[in-house]
């Protein structure tokens, strides 16, 4: 059977993505301060849809048009305040956007056909997080030709390895009900899809050593993706690292707006300070950092360890 969906309601989908604890949840607040962009949500359902199709569950026109179908469910209901975040704690929470009062508003909005004309006339820009979705962006580029744009926030692997240890991800995959993660069967156990092809090799290393190795795999595959994309699938895609970004955030705000061709606003400035940028790196840090990394990873993962920072210096052409 082949699904079809010839109309769409949302064209306008910006995704920010990354792998876990890079940074996104400080980068999304910021953009929603932008004119039209919609508040962040995370919905797992695009990165389960990706990571389905790249294993072979599921086939690429089912794939494409459940995103699709997918994604105009979430602006049409955003419009609503359905299922909008009004949880008061959460970093995407209604209460956490400069733009609170709009979905407040939008709860006493009439549903149907108003809505749709609304969505059509005023071109909201929908905004979701992705977790290492890099890899897939074929697919996504397929589902919203030309007008889907990703925003890759990249951070030091030394960051990235202390942040997935004190989370505790080198145990936690597929064994917490909480690490809602697409996992492979293995030996009668389960790993995570990030130890597809070396799943056994996974379950006799220590934690450290397998949160190296996933994100040594997650670098370097990330970057062979994007290498091979044209160059106006890559005009489709903004990097951004982490550190350059806390520390000279102003640089960037202008930039990211211009690629989703839309303007900061009255708001952006008070998004960004409510982020706690710009903010000062203490590079000491880094070096306790990487001590804890030491003493608990085998030789083999720390000559990864500098495989992945000697990486990380290069650029993304």
């Amino acid at each position: 059977m082949d699904f079809c969906r010839k109309e769409n309601l949302l064209n306008n989908f910006v995704l920010v993505n990354g792998t876990a604890r890079c940074g996104k949840s400080l980068v999304s607040p910021i953009i929603a301060s932008f004119e039209r962009v919609e508040i962040e949500r995370v919905e797992g359902i695009f990165d389960f849809v990706s990571v389905s199709y790249h294993f072979g569950g599921m086939k690429k026109n089912c794939a494409i048009n459940l995103l699709r179908t997918v994604a105009d469910s979430y602006i049409y209901n955003s419009y609503l305040s359905r299922n909008v975040n009004f949880r008061w704690s959460d970093h995407s929470s209604v209460f956490k956007t400069p733009n609170k009062g709009r979905y407040l508003k939008r709860l006493f909005e009439k549903e149907g056909a108003e809505t749709v004309e609304r969505i059509i006339r005023e071109k909201p820009i929908f905004q979701s997080q992705g977790h290492d979705q890099m890899q897939f962006v074929e697919l996504l580029l397929e589902a919203w030709p030309g007008t889907f744009r990703m925003i890759e926030i990249v951070r030091n692997p030394i960051d990235q390895i202390d942040a997935w240890w004190r989370r505790g991800w080198g145990t936690r995959f597929c064994t917490d009900p909480m690490a809602l993660t697409p996992c492979f069967k293995c030996k009668d156990q389960a790993v995570p899809h990030y130890a597809h092809g070396w799943g056994e090799e996974y379950l006799e290393m220590a934690p450290m050593d397998r949160i190296i190795k996933m994100l040594y795999k997650l670098q370097i595959e990330n970057r062979k993706a994007y290498e091979v994309l044209s160059k106006d699938k890559k005009k489709q895609i903004m990097i951004i690292r982490f550190e350059d970004f806390v520390t000279s955030t102003y640089d960037y705000v202008d930039n990211i707006a211009k690629f989703l061709n839309t303007s900061t606003t009255k708001n952006t400035k008070s998004a960004i300070k409510a982020q706690g940028c710009p903010r000062y790196q203490d590079p000491a840090k880094k070096f306790r950092r990487f001590d804890l990394i030491k003493k608990e990873a085998s030789q083999e993962s720390l000559v990864l360890l500098n495989e992945m920072i000697e990486d990380y210096k290069i650029d993304w052409d």
